[in-house]
C-alpha cells in the first residue's frame, strides 16, 4: 500500500463493505514495520530488508482455511505462495494490476533510477511472471494500456477485463465559487513523488515564465521549499483538506515521467477540473484530449504550450470541468466499478464449487 495504490485500497475496503456480498478479510502488505525485526537487521540493504517484509506480510496467500475466491494487486509476491494454487487447495485469483514486467522495465529509469534489466535478470522475471499469471483465473488490470502488456505477455484475451478504479463521486462533488477572470489561474500538483511526478519543472515554469499570471499548489510527502506564487501543502488521502484544494484549483497539472494510472486525475476529473497531464500509461483512459484536459510530453516546452493554451481558453475551463465530471460517473464511480469486481468474484467461486459459470465478458 503505498501512494495511488493506497487510495486505491482503502476505495475498495469501503465499497466492499458497503456492497456487503462479501465477508472479506482484507490483507495489508506495506513492505514495512517500523520498528520491526526484518527493519532492525544490520548490513542488509533496505530495499532487502522491505522485500522481505513484503513476503512476510504476504504470506496471507497461504492462509488456512482457505478462503472461497482470493483478490490481490501484490501479483509480484504470489510466486513463493503458488503451492497454494494446487489442487486442493486452490482457489479462483482474481490480480488488479496496473502494469507488466515489460511495462515496469520501459519505467526503470523514473521509477528506480536504473536502466532496464536485461539478459538473465529480465529472463528471470518473466519466467516468474508466467507461473503466477498461469495460476491467475481473471485480470482486472486498470486500464487498456495495462491489458495490452497482458496481451503481449501471451494471456488469452478472455481472462482480462479492464476495471477501471473509482470514487465515491459523491464526496468529490464540489461547488465551485466564481472567481475574477483576470487574477492567477490556480494550478494544482498531487503526487507524492515530487520529482517523478515532474513537479520540479512545473515549480520553475511558474516561477519564471508564469510568474504573476499563474499561482501552484503543491500537495507532496517530499520536502518542497515554498516560493512566491507556489504553496507546499501535507494532506491525508481523501481528506477535506485535498478536496478544498480541488475545488479552488482552475486547473489541475501532473507532468509525471512515469506513470501507470494517476488516480489522481480521476480525482481532478471528480472535482470538475480539467488537466494537463503526462500521455502515457492509462491516461487516454482518462482524459478526453481537448474536452476535459490536454495530453502532453515531459518537458517544458510541452507543459509551457498547454499552460498558455488553458490562459488563452481560460472561458472554456469551467465547461471543461464539468465534462470532466460527466466522464467520471460514466468510468470511475467507485462503488458502481468494485460492484462489478464483486459480481465477478462471486462467479468464480459459484464456477469452482459448480454452482455456476462466470458471465460471458460485459466491460
Amino acid at each position: 500500500m503505498y501512494a495511488g495504490w493506497r487510495t486505491r485500497q482503502l476505495n475498495l475496503e469501503e465499497n466492499v463493505a458497503r456492497d456487503g456480498r462479501l465477508d472479506a478479510d482484507f490483507r495489508h502488505v506495506t513492505g514495512w514495520r517500523a520498528g520491526g525485526l526484518i527493519e532492525r537487521l544490520p548490513v542488509i540493504p533496505a530495499g532487502v530488508r522491505g522485500r522481505g517484509r513484503a513476503m512476510l506480510e504476504a504470506s496471507a496467500f497461504a492462509r488456512l482455511p482457505r478462503p472461497d475466491v482470493v483478490w490481490t494487486s501484490a501479483s509480484e509476491l504470489l510466486f513463493p505462495y503458488l503451492w497454494t494454487q494446487a489442487w486442493p487447495l486452490g482457489r479462483p485469483l482474481v490480480v488488479e494490476l496496473d502494469w507488466t514486467v515489460e511495462q515496469r522495465e520501459l519505467f526503470a529509469p523514473a521509477y528506480y533510477g536504473r536502466e532496464p534489466r536485461t539478459g538473465l535478470r529480465r529472463r528471470l522475471s518473466e519466467w516468474q511472471q508466467r507461473k503466477v499469471f498461469d495460476a491467475v483465473s481473471l485480470f482486472a488490470p486498470m486500464s487498456n494500456w495495462a491489458a495490452d502488456g497482458l496481451r503481449r505477455g501471451g494471456v488469452p484475451a478472455e481472462r482480462i477485463r479492464v476495471l477501471h478504479p473509482g470514487l465515491d463521486l459523491d464526496a468529490w462533488r464540489v461547488e465551485r465559487a466564481e472567481r475574477a477572470a483576470d487574477g492567477p489561474l490556480r494550478l494544482l500538483f498531487v503526487g507524492g513523488n515530487f520529482a517523478r511526478k515532474g513537479g520540479p519543472l512545473l515549480v520553475d515554469l511558474v516561477r519564471t515564465r508564469f510568474s504573476g499570471r499563474c499561482e501552484l499548489d503543491i500537495v507532496t510527502r517530499d520536502a518542497v521549499e515554498p516560493a512566491p506564487g507556489v504553496r507546499v501543502h501535507r494532506t491525508e488521502a481523501n481528506s477535506p483538506e485535498l478536496h478544498a484544494l480541488y475545488r479552488d484549483a482552475d486547473l489541475f497539472v501532473m507532468p509525471t515521467t512515469a506513470e501507470c494510472f494517476g488516480l489522481v486525475t480521476v480525482e481532478a476529473l471528480a472535482s470538475g477540473l480539467p488537466v494537463i497531464v503526462t500521455d502515457m500509461g492509462g491516461a487516454r483512459d482518462i482524459v478526453d484530449e481537448g474536452e476535459t484536459g490536454w495530453l502532453i510530453e515531459p518537458d517544458a516546452a510541452s507543459v509551457a504550450a498547454a499552460i498558455e493554451r488553458a490562459l488563452a481558453e481560460r472561458p472554456r475551463l469551467r465547461a471543461m470541468g464539468a465534462r470532466g465530471r460527466q466522464v467520471a460517473e460514466a468510468r470511475f464511480d467507485g462503488p458502481k466499478n468494485d460492484r462489478v469486481l464483486v459480481d465477478w468474484m462471486l462467479g468464480l467461486a459459484a464456477e469452482a464449487q459448480g454452482r455456476g459459470v462466470l458471465e460471458p465478458l460485459t466491460r
